[in-house]
């Protein structure tokens, strides 16, 4: 399965790159779907910031994403990474009061903001000192009249980035140049460009009982840390979103997280449920689990189990999320190496997916063994870990009928 985004270029004064604009798509068709503008961000969200790697978007500092009202009050432009995005507010969202208040809090926390398609007058004036960049829509407004609103004001102002957007030729591209413009987007530029990329898709029946348990009167974080390792798609989804959330609060990228259950303790009932908001209620397509996806399930069941067997005494959650997370490469055709370095998991779990060695490795090597049929050598590791082959066996097969159990259709 495909994400599909169209990515329409930044310029600076000296016609450089600087950055993107994303705009949602639902097929290599280049056009806006008949979908909502909050369903539209949802699902960039997800699929862009939490289901799937950034790739080469991280070479870029600047990514501007479309907020429409009821996305901004809600706080989901917090879950996203303040250091990359750029908050652009869209031309429907209302300056009222709670709007506000929210600008504020993102301007606190160190978000950047775009105000985009606004009518230029006193309508914006209290959003202005908390707005860092200020799109021009040339085909709107006239060069006068936003030379006149500049010049207004200009103590309002002070510090503000200008973008003149919907720029078709070089004559306009000039001409807003002069009155400050220092950066750029339209056709003249580069028109939008459809990227498709692999994403991981959700077992739709663990999602609406997540949906239905973290919206209880009192979640039970226990269940909600059992349907999570029931699913790939939401336990990467998580730890991206959870990656976010503490750099943001804490400008911190070395937060390092023992176990999901740790994440869940750590985010809370407010932030689990507003995860849930976002990755949960994108999920509306009904998919069959695909064979790696299963395979990842039972790897992780098994290393949990081998684990809290063994005669090691490693972590069972780390071991988990080593056999979860061990086709993630293959599922994105990325190297491991980018994608673990996307999320917070422990020294030892990435040692074990990023170089393939350490204690808990072994658990995987031994699954990996089994699933070959390399008899022998599943019995040698298997006698390390101070289990015959009978036990391994029987672990792989409480894995398997664990994964088999989870159900893959529509929850009743």
């Amino acid at each position: 399965m495909f994400s599909f985004v169209a990515r329409q270029a930044i310029f600076d004064e000296n016609m450089n790159t600087v950055g993107y604009e994303l705009l949602f798509r639902d097929s290599m068709t280049n056009r806006f779907p008949d979908v909502s503008p909050e369903y539209a961000t949802a699902q960039i969200i997800v699929e862009q910031f939490l289901g799937a790697p950034l790739g080469r978007l991280k070479e870029y500092s600047a990514i501007f994403v479309n907020f429409p009202y009821e996305l901004l009050v809600q706080g989901m432009a917090e879950t996203l990474p303040k250091d990359r995005v750029i908050v652009e507010i869209l031309e429907t969202a209302e300056p009222t009061p709670r709007l506000l208040k929210t600008v504020k809090q993102l301007s606190k926390h160190g978000f950047r903001i775009a105000l985009d398609d606004f009518e230029l007058g006193d309508t914006w004036n209290e959003f202005l000192p908390y707005v860092s960049i200020i799109k021009f829509d040339v085909r709107v407004n006239t060069p006068d009249e936003i030379q006149q609103y500049i010049e207004d004001k200009a103590d309002l102002l002070d510090g503000t980035v200008f973008l003149a957007e919907k720029v078709e030729t070089l004559e306009e591209y000039e001409c807003f140049r002069s009155l400050g413009c220092t950066l750029f987007q339209g056709h003249f530029f580069s028109k939008p460009v459809i990227h498709a990329n692999n994403k991981l898709i959700q077992n739709q029946t663990v999602t609406l009982k997540l949906m239905k348990e973290a919206n209880a009167d009192s979640p039970d974080f226990g269940k909600i840390e059992e349907l999570l390792k029931q699913d790939l798609a939401l336990s990467f989804k998580l730890m991206r979103y959870a990656q976010n959330i503490v750099f943001n609060a804490r400008g911190s990228n070395n937060f390092r997280s023992q176990s999901l259950k740790d994440i869940i303790f750590y985010l809370g009932t407010n932030e689990l449920r507003r995860f849930v908001m976002v990755a949960c209620l994108t999920s509306v397509n009904v998919v069959k689990t695909d064979e790696i996806y299963h395979q990842c399930l039972i790897r992780g069941k098994f290393c949990e189990l081998a684990a809290a067997r063994s005669i090691s005494r490693n972590s069972s959650d780390d071991a988990f999320i080593v056999g979860l997370f061990s086709q993630l490469d293959s599922i994105f055709e990325m190297p491991m190496a980018d994608l673990i370095g996307q999320i917070d998991v422990s020294a030892n779990v990435m040692m074990a997916l990023k170089e393939q060695r350490g204690p808990l490795y072994t658990y995987l090597h031994l699954a990996m063994l089994y699933e070959s049929h390399k008899w022998e050598e599943v019995s040698a590791l298997g006698q390390r870990l101070g289990m015959n082959r009978s036990v391994v066996a029987e672990l792989i097969k409480t894995a398997t009928q664990w994964a088999d159990d989870i159900p893959t259709g529509v929850a009743s």
